[in-house]
């Protein structure tokens, strides 16, 4: 279940530049339900920590079991009843996920700016702004077009096409809160298609906090400790 998180929280984006921000801490409680190839519904809660000046993402999950995750670099541990299980290479790394948009002030374009992506596209439509994204012009490049849906500054919609304008991924953020002058939302839903199948997945963000004092090692946990 914790790779259908992965899936949702990190963004497919390449070529990400950065960018510097005030806010370097966040944390909250997530639930992920996702919906089966069979129709049926997995339910995942739990709290997320990440670090924006080390790129620690650590997930420590309650439900339905008792396990967490650390995400470095290219590398996710699993760790389940205080010691460590596994270790998975994960094409991914932690600075292309949601919370390092949130932090960076970045999530109103999907953090598209500060890409490679140029702008190709602008219109709006009933208090919309809706913007078309250009890839680089690179062999082989895995991403086409990338549509953003805004409505006073905040992210509404990500449409995310292949090459061929076929579309791969459908994103949904509401319910925005207000954190510390951060915009988050409270809910993403997302649409993966993959041929034929369509994976859906709901997750929500609650009680998030930025720049957390305190609870140091969920910021900047060590393989070799043993998270009790």
């Amino acid at each position: 279940m914790v790779k259908k998180i992965f899936l949702l929280t990190f963004l497919l984006l390449l070529f990400f530049k950065g960018n510097t921000q005030h806010s370097y801490r966040f944390t909250s409680e997530i639930t992920l339900k996702a919906k089966s190839k069979t129709g049926e519904f997995q339910y995942t809660k739990g709290v997320v920590h990440y670090n924006l000046k080390n790129k620690k993402l650590l997930f420590n999950i309650t439900f339905p079991q008792k396990e967490f995750y650390l995400a470095v670099d290219t590398l996710i541990y699993k760790f389940q009843n205080n010691k460590l299980l596994s270790v998975q290479n994960n094409p991914i790394k932690p600075e292309f996920s949601i919370f390092q948009f949130i932090l960076n002030n970045d999530l109103s374009d999907f953090g598209l700016k500060n890409s490679s992506f140029s702008i190709s596209n602008i219109e709006k439509n009933n208090g919309l702004i809706i913007t078309k994204w250009s890839p680089p012009a690179i062999v082989n490049f895995p991403i086409g077009n990338i549509l953003i849906s805004t409505k006073d500054k905040r992210l509404q919609s990500v449409l995310i096409y292949n090459k061929k304008g076929i579309l791969l991924s459908r994103q949904i953020y509401k319910d925005y809160n207000m954190v510390n002058g951060v915009g988050i939302p409270s809910e993403i839903l997302s649409v993966s298609y993959l041929g034929n199948v369509k994976s859906y997945q709901v997750m929500k963000i609650s009680h998030a906090l930025i720049n957390e004092q305190g609870n140091d090692a969920d910021y900047d946990f060590q393989v070799g400790e043993v998270k009790k």
